[in-house]
């Protein structure tokens, strides 16, 4: 029997590894939560700070952050803060995210910060890394590790950090219907992924593509950044991202003009913020090129040449992305097989970038 692509098995895995995460940050680990959430709330400024995949897993609590509204936050990546000094600031608590916790900026900067004295926050699946024996704070995400391209990294990573912002207003634990709405999702994404996987198996356009134009509003462009990731990584295939307003003015004629240019460019959507502006424009992008897809809530009668209804279970902003992110990794996997291209092949065996 032949062995299963390490990318395919690692996002069949997610489910359970989300479950896992949820149910230790809820039970062992619930303390030491409420504690470093309290850290958070008391800060004078958050900044959350990472590079790669990892960068992408600190958006949906960036955009929870924003959405609870607190003004006191930035997403920096940590090269920038490395390079301007100058810019740092004693108040502010630097969250750092890293799977491995030895990528070169993110070690480097934990070891700088501490050696000047900022305080400093880790959240990684390796805890005894350079970046988490150097912060300040610490907490372990207990997921397995992916086989390379960050997958489940990315969700469970992303799943502490919001777990964590849900803490920062003094709760004694996470409400009983986030718990219970998140465990729906995560049984629901276990039950479907093979279907999910299947649905883009019959997309038969795919292969066209020589480029993707990913578009959306509002915290669903973070989640177009890691869907753009995954498909660089994941199947070597270019995608651009913009939200669905900005890309009207201008990069339209990307779409219109695809009788006349060589490449071919896949329009998708992600339905975030759903209005008329946006079911005009993107009815205008379907005019043009039948050949788009489609990511949206269920019930939606938006056009697509393939469409995928993405289920709520009452999770909305940064929380939906969890459940988005399971699409978005499937059609990274099936790009790449469309295309002759092993997914996840890496010409760089390593998952530590130094």
């Amino acid at each position: 029997m032949a062995e299963m692509n390490p990318i395919i098995k690692n996002i069949y895995e997610q489910p359970a590894e989300l479950e896992r995460v949820l149910d230790d940050l809820t039970g062992d680990k619930l303390d030491q939560l409420r504690d470093l959430a309290r850290v958070m709330a008391l800060s004078g400024e958050i900044v959350l700070t990472s590079m790669g995949s990892a960068f992408y897993s600190l958006m949906p609590a960036y955009e929870e952050l924003r959405d609870r509204g607190y003004r006191n936050v930035s997403l920096e990546e940590t090269g920038d803060l490395i390079r301007h000094p100058e810019r740092m600031r004693r108040s502010a608590l630097y969250v750092l995210m890293s799977r491995s916790g030895e990528s070169r900026e993110v070690a480097d900067f934990a070891v700088w910060c501490k050696e000047q004295g900022y305080t400093t926050l880790s959240i990684t699946m390796t805890p005894d890394s350079t970046m988490a024996k150097n912060s300040t704070y610490m907490l372990h995400d207990i997921s397995s590790y992916d086989d390379i391209v960050c997958i489940k990294a990315y969700s469970t990573m992303a799943l502490t950090g919001l777990l964590l912002v849900e803490m920062m207003d003094g709760r004694a634990r996470p409400s009983e219907e986030l718990i219970a709405n998140l465990k729906a999702a995560f049984a629901w994404m276990e039950q479907n992924k093979e279907n999910i996987l299947a649905q883009l198996e019959a997309v038969p356009f795919l292969a066209d593509a020589h480029s993707f134009y990913l578009v959306s509003r509002s915290f669903g462009i973070n989640m177009m950044r890691s869907a753009s990731l995954w498909l660089e990584e994941t199947a070597k295939t270019p995608a651009n991202i913009m939200s669905i307003d900005n890309f009207f003015h201008g990069p339209m004629e990307i779409i219109r003009s695809h009788a006349i240019v060589k490449s071919v460019t896949c329009p998708v959507l992600f339905d975030v913020q759903p209005d008329a502006r946006s079911a005009i424009i993107w009815e205008k992008v379907n005019q043009a090129v039948p050949n788009s897809l489609y990511f949206g809530p269920e019930g939606s009668t938006m056009p697509g040449g393939a469409k995928f209804e993405i289920p709520s279970f009452g999770l909305e902003g940064g929380w939906s992305m969890i459940v988005a992110a399971l699409y978005f990794q499937l059609l990274s996997y099936q790009v790449a097989v469309v295309n002759g291209i092993e997914p996840g092949f890496f010409y760089d065996e390593g998952w530590i970038v130094l």
